[in-house]
């Protein structure tokens, strides 16, 4: 629920958190095409380092490929142990099926525009306009005051920033986001949505799939730097 961010701390941990269009070394045109992304974030909740999974989908247009996507965010699971405060009752049986990725969740209509667009560079501003659900999360189980785990509450996140990504290869890229969220409306949740998102990456991209596909079926050559070609083994 919390437009909250998850961080990839370093590029040996990375995950691939965006899936680019085909090949960029083609020519590109001005039609429709689908887009679709995972957007994997870190932030901070509560002054709590926070990972946000993501994922989003929609259409890709223009010269520079601008894309408008419906996105699906959610807190991971690690995230709600950070959350909760352990140093009293640490020998207290707890159940922790009680804290579920379903706890906080929410939509966000994502608009990336590009300033840049070519073979080796992406630049964008996406901005993001988000609504979403949370239930009650107690931070500190010392405090024996039962929830209210029916109530839920309403909040809708604005989010805006800058992602880079340099294409490295056809194959992969290196990614880069910063941004900051603010809560322009919520219901009566006792928490803080406001903060900075960022995150680092490696980038996946399709001409990887069907490059290896080419390679089982025909046995193409493949390069991660030039499209395959028909291979010139002799053939007997």
């Amino acid at each position: 629920m919390v437009a909250v961010c998850l961080l990839v701390v370093s590029l040996l941990t990375a995950r691939p958190d965006s899936i680019a269009p085909a090949d960029t070394a083609r020519p590109q045109y001005a039609r429709l095409k689908p887009a679709f992304n995972l957007d994997f974030r870190d932030s901070f909740l509560e002054r709590q380092h926070v990972n946000v999974l993501g994922v989003n989908a929609g259409i890709e247009f223009g010269v520079k490929r601008h894309q408008l996507t419906l996105g699906y965010y959610w807190i991971s699971y690690a995230t709600y142990l950070r959350l909760i405060d352990w140093r009293r009752d640490a020998a207290q049986r707890i159940n922790l099926d009680y804290y579920t990725r379903s706890d906080m969740w929410y939509l966000s209509l994502l608009y990336w525009w590009n300033m840049t667009n070519n073979k080796r560079w992406l630049v964008s501003i996406p901005v993001e306009l988000g609504g979403g659900v949370a239930y009650a999360l107690p931070l500190n189980l010392a405090k024996d005051t039962p929830i209210d785990r029916t109530h839920r509450s309403f909040f809708v996140p604005v989010q805006a920033g800058v992602y880079t990504q340099w294409r490295a290869s056809r194959w992969a890229g290196l990614s880069a986001q910063v941004g900051y969220r603010l809560s322009v409306f919520q219901t009566a949740i006792d928490q803080n949505f406001n903060g900075s998102y960022y995150s680092i990456g490696i980038t996946i991209y399709p001409a990887l799939l069907t490059d290896l596909w080419h390679w089982v079926k025909t046995g193409d050559r493949i390069s991660p730097l030039h499209p395959p070609k028909p291979c010139l083994c002799d053939k007997k």
